[in-house]
Formats: structure tokens, sequence, C-alpha cells
């Protein structure tokens, strides 16, 4: 990847992608590697921990940038980068806030590369079990797989349904050009634009069957996510949780608008199907 240069670069590319889930990079701490086979931290040849520049993290975020961070600062004030193919980097650092809002990043210290992978099957595995559910929400801790079952469930179900998907963080399709350079089937996408906003303006110029988007954040996410239901559309979602459970206060009535909530785990491997749990089943 022409994210990083150097040693870095050498150390990262013993690696195959396929093997890579995350690369977490941290100033002046190791460099941690999530991968199939379990957490890594970088080392030298000597047995040393390879340690975080300011440069490595520099040279990240210039790339993912353009090399012009001004042009990036709405992304990285709601605390991301994306990049080509659908990558897409986490950031952390020191905000410059003015009458409780925040206007800028700087000193970015943290990043947190998540690199998207494309799982064919895993949707009919869904499809095969979810037993004519019509509403899907895929529920899981963060890195456990969660928007590449949606992308696969997209490939899968777009062969009988009109799916829309809206890709509002870009990592779902990872558009280009017009262009997805992942594999979601024959789907209409709508990326980089606020679930709410286009849940109101692709419904009607659309006519989906289905929508498939990303996680459901806030309340007004939820809300709208009832109304397209309601009037007919089905919708596969996903939520930060690590079982149905867990979904409580506003989060809870999500229960009644999916009739089918999958339960992802990385144990013992990331986009594990732990459970599925149907409505009226229990």
């Amino acid at each position: 990847m022409k994210l990083f240069t150097g040693t870095l670069a050498l150390y990262i590319s013993k690696y195959s992608y396929d093997e890579i889930y995350e690369i977490r990079l941290r100033l002046n701490r190791p460099v941690v590697l999530k991968t199939k086979a379990g957490t890594v931290k970088l080392r030298h040849e000597s047995g040393r921990y390879y340690i975080v520049t300011k440069e490595d993290i520099d040279r990240v975020v210039g790339v993912s940038s353009g090399f012009s961070v001004y042009s990036v600062t709405e992304e990285l004030v709601s605390g991301y980068l994306r990049y080509e193919k659908g990558i897409r980097i986490g950031a952390t650092g020191e905000g410059v806030v003015e009458s409780g809002k925040i206007l800028s990043m700087k000193s970015i210290s943290s990043l947190l590369i998540r690199l998207p992978h494309e799982v064919k099957g895993i949707g009919d595995q869904v499809k095969s079990r979810a037993k004519g559910a019509k509403n899907i929400l895929v529920v899981s801790p963060p890195g456990c797989g969660k928007t590449t079952l949606l992308r696969d469930l997209a490939r899968v179900y777009s062969k009988e349904l009109q799916t829309l998907i809206i890709d509002e963080r870009g990592e779902l399709s990872a558009l280009t050009d017009g262009v997805p350079c992942l594999d979601v089937g024959e789907c209409d996408v709508v990326a980089n634009v606020p679930k709410i906003i286009a849940y109101e303006n692709c419904v009607r110029a659309m006519s989906p069957e289905l929508i498939v988007t990303d996680e459901i954040f806030k309340k007004g996410e939820i809300e709208a996510v009832r109304d397209i239901v309601r009037a007919g559309v089905r919708v596969f979602a996903s939520v930060h949780a690590s079982d149905v459970s867990d979904l409580t206060g506003e989060f809870k009535t999500l229960r009644e608008t999916f009739d089918c909530c999958v339960v992802l785990s990385d144990k013992p491997t990331v986009g594990h199907i732990a459970k599925i749990d149907l409505r009226g089943e229990n």
C-alpha cells in the first residue's frame, strides 16, 4: 500500500492484504496488526518492536488526503479519512474547539486503518438460515465483519430485488468515479451522503424494494428506518452491540422493526455467525 514507506512498508508487506483486517498506529508505540491469525505487534529482526514515528503518521494522513489536509478537514473532524478501494482510516488527536464545535484536528497521534474484504458466500448462508425474514439487522462490536456481511447480502439479494445501497461512509461499495470497487451485485449506490438525506431523496427517486445501509447510530436514523419499513421497503442494516439483548433504550425498538438479527463475533475468526435471532422463535 502507498500509505507506508521505508521500513514500515517492508514489515507490513510481509503479510498479504487478505491476512490483515486492521493496522493500528499510535505515536511512539508499537504498530499493531489485527490479522486472521490474531493480534500481532510488528518487530525488527532484532526482536525490538517497531515504534511508530510522527513521519509514519504524517505519511498516512498525507497520502490519504492527497497531501492536502485542509481539503479533508470535515472528515477529520468526524474522526476518519477515506482512502481508495473502501479503506477507512480512523483518526484521533487534538481538537480545535470554538463555541462547543470542533473546527479542525491537529497533532494527529493515532490512526486505525481498516481494510475491507470480500467474503462471498456468507450472504447465502444468512439467507438460507433467515427463513424468509424481510428486514435483517447485523449486530456486533466494531471489527467483527458487519460491513463485509452487508456487502455480500446486497450482492445476493440484488439478484431478485431492486436494491439500493446507502453507503454513507463509502465502505460498503468503495464507489470510485461512480463505479463500485467491491462486488455489491446489481445495486444502485448512493455514497458519502448522510443516511437521513439519502432515505428521503432516494426512496422516492429510485423505488427500491430493498435498502442496504451501514451502522445505525442516531435517533433520527432509527425513526427513518422505521418509516421506510412501514412504507413496504425492506431494510438490511447494522448496529454496534455485543448481542441483541444489549439493544436498550431507543435502540430496543430496532428489534420490533427487524424480524431477523444476525449476531457476529470475531471468535474463532472475524465474521463468525454466533447467532441468528428470528422474531417469534424465542
